[in-house]
C-alpha cells in the first residue's frame, strides 16, 4: 500500500514517551557506527547528563515525533469504511532557542546567536526514508522559528562527516562556516528563514 505526504505528521513528545525517543536515538547511533559514519555514539543518549537535557528539552515543548498516521480501513465482509486512526513514531528531532551548547558553538561567528531556531537531533527510522520527512523537519522548523521572532535556522554535525555536511550543503542549501575549533570539531550550518514560510501548510497535532 502506498504511503501518501498527508500521511506524516510531527507531535509534541509527551514527559512518558522519553523513553520512547531516546531509543529512536540509540538505535540511529547504532546503524551510523555500524556503517563507519562519525556522528553519535551508542550510550551516548542514555548517559544521566544528556538524558536529563533531553527530558528538560521534552518539558519545554521543544521536543517533536514524527508521526506516521494510519486512518481508513476496510471491512472485508461488509465492504464499509471505517475511521481506526493509529500512529506510529518514525523519527525525532528538538528545536533549541536559547540553549548554551548552542551559544557555545555559534558566538564566535555570528553578530547574534539568539535570532536562530536550532534543529538537533533529527533521525528519520530507515524504512521511512525517501518521504522527503527530513526537508518537512526543516521546513517545520523554520516555521516554528518564524513564530519565535527568529530570522535563521542553524544546525551542526561532526566536523569529518563529509556526507552529512555535503547534503546541508547541496541538497538542503545551508550555508556552510568554518568548523566550531574547540576540543571536539563541529561543522556549522545557517540558512535564512523567509516570511513566506508562514503559508505552507505542515502538520503539527
Amino acid at each position: 500500500m502506498a504511503i501518501i505526504a498527508d500521511q506524516f505528521s510531527f507531535k509534541k513528545v509527551e514527559p512518558i514517551q522519553l523513553d520512547v525517543f531516546i531509543d529512536i536515538l540509540e538505535r540511529a547511533a547504532q546503524w551510523m557506527v555500524a556503517n563507519n559514519l562519525n556522528q553519535w555514539i551508542p550510550g551516548s543518549f542514555t548517559a544521566p547528563k544528556t538524558r536529563a537535557h533531553i527530558e528538560h528539552t521534552i518539558s519545554l515543548g521543544n521536543a517533536y515525533f514524527i508521526v506516521k498516521n494510519d486512518i481508513t480501513i476496510v471491512n472485508s465482509t461488509t465492504s464499509a469504511t471505517t475511521s481506526s486512526p493509529t500512529e506510529t513514531i518514525i523519527g525525532t528531532f528538538t528545536l533549541n532557542y536559547t540553549d548554551p551548547f548552542d551559544e557555545m558553538l555559534w558566538k564566535d561567528i555570528v553578530d547574534d546567536w539568539t535570532d536562530a531556531v536550532y534543529l538537533h537531533r533529527l533521525v528519520v527510522e530507515r524504512e521511512y526514508k525517501g518521504y522527503g520527512l527530513g526537508p518537512k523537519a526543516l521546513m517545520f522548523a523554520e516555521q516554528e522559528g518564524l513564530k519565535h521572532g527568529k530570522h535563521f535556522l542553524r544546525l551542526d554535525c561532526m566536523a569529518d562527516n563529509k556526507l552529512l555536511k555535503a547534503y546541508y550543503r547541496e541538497k538542503a542549501h545551508f550555508k556552510e562556516f568554518e568548523d566550531y575549533p574547540g576540543e571536539r570539531l563541529f561543522g556549522r550550518f545557517e540558512r535564512p528563514i523567509t516570511a513566506t514560510l508562514s503559508t505552507i501548510p505542515l502538520s503539527e497535532k
